[in-house]
């Protein structure tokens, strides 16, 4: 197979090149390839199918058929490969946990279903993280707030197996009884506020404690501007900004509409300002669709009852593209390093996904620009909003 005269988005740069596929595997690139099957991709954009880390699943209940969805939902989004957060219903924190979601993940036809490994059991104690990785888990999970000397144990195993942490970063102390960001919204609302510095300062916390074990640590779902900055700083620490913090404020949540209550929260629109400016500058390691769905039932409640959650798969391209390309300038090859070859770096995938070279998988999507639409889900907090292009074939 040889898709021609597509805008082809590689490491180097985009060029309009044509590119033959053999055997699952791209071949070759060039120019006036031939081969019995064609596809003319001219206008539109060839990008490798994008990669992203800690997902959920509705509810954040692990069951039969829900990795399914997940799969088939990822991919009819350019997803080629989703890794599924632990921290789920029952926590991947076992053998049996992990055979079940990986028993589950092998009947998936769609992107693959890659697994984390909770460090630490929901009674408290260890996991077995050196059996679990064994098993098949591609990194560990853990929250920046547990005992200490439980994250010292966890940074000697990830250094002792060579793999990635994964930290979820909160003072639930500072948080106290918030349920959104801390600020002039959350007043007017009269709702208990999440001050930023819950997230930043353990975020922090754990900068030093990577450095001193020489691990390397992946802030899941950043959202701060001083996240982004600590991580920025700090060799160790790759930030993962996620899609709904660089174009949604906690004025998403006027109204007490439930469609904005994510977490992390929301922020105030000066520091998602920030924050894109910091994106469009190159100064973040990578974007997550920070994808939590949730029962209908689950968001209608009053907002203080209201689960946190958001449908971040639908359309996660198409608006980065609108918001950062199409109206920031940020360069495509910039963002495809951001969502497809930077995540599947951190996974150890870099040899094979996150790019359009010879000997990389064919795990490929085309993208047109052109195309205008409106989100038209209702329950969406970027309903009736308009955005450019479409993920038109994987």
């Amino acid at each position: 197979m040889v898709i021609k005269g597509a805008l082809v988005v590689t490491p180097e740069g985009t060029r309009k090149l044509d590119v033959r596929i053999e055997s699952g595997k791209i071949a070759e690139l060039g120019e006036s390839l031939e081969d019995r099957e064609i596809i003319d991709a001219k206008g539109r954009y060839l990008i490798p199918s994008m990669v992203d880390i800690g997902v959920g699943v509705t509810d954040g209940r692990l069951r039969g058929g829900t990795l399914e969805k997940l799969s088939q939902k990822a991919r009819a989004n350019g997803f080629g490969t989703v890794v599924l957060s632990s921290l789920c219903k029952p926590r991947i924190d076992n053998e049996i946990t992990l055979e079940f979601a990986k028993s589950q993940a092998q009947l998936c036809k769609e992107s693959e279903i890659l697994t984390l490994l909770s460090g630490v059991k929901e009674d408290g104690g260890l996991s077995d993280c050196a059996i679990l990785l064994k098993e098949g888990a591609v990194g560990i999970e853990f929250e920046s707030h547990m005992d200490g000397n439980l994250i010292r144990r966890i940074m000697e195993y990830a250094s002792m197996f060579g793999v990635t942490l994964f930290c979820r970063a909160n003072d639930p102390a500072l948080q106290g009884e918030g349920v959104m960001h801390e600020g002039v919204v959350s007043s007017r609302l009269g709702l208990a506020g999440v001050p930023a510095v819950a997230e930043s300062s353990q975020v922090a916390k754990i900068g030093e404690l990577a450095l001193f074990y020489d691990v390397d640590v992946v802030v899941l779902g950043a959202s701060t501007e001083r996240t982004l900055k600590l991580c920025a700083q700090n060799p160790k620490l790759h930030a993962q900004l996620s899609l709904h913090h660089i174009l949604l404020a906690d004025n998403a949540c006027e109204n007490y509409d439930t469609a904005g209550k994510i977490w992390p929260p929301l922020r105030d629109e000066e520091m998602k300002e920030a924050m894109r400016e910091m994106v469009l500058k190159g100064e973040v390691f990578m974007i997550t669709s920070l994808h939590t769905p949730v029962s209908k039932t689950a968001k209608d409640a009053v907002f203080a009852n209201a689960a946190y959650g958001v449908d971040g798969l639908s359309r996660f391209f198409p608006l980065l593209f609108t918001d950062l390309v199409k109206k920031g300038g940020l360069d495509i090859a910039s963002l495809v390093e951001m969502v497809s070859k930077n995540p599947a770096s951190v996974l150890g995938l870099d040899k094979v996904k996150g790019a359009i070279l010879p000997g990389y998988d064919a795990d490929v999507l085309l993208f047109d620009p052109d195309y205008v639409s409106v989100y038209e889900e209702p329950d969406s907090p970027y309903s009736g909003m308009q955005i450019y292009g479409r993920i038109e074939s994987v």
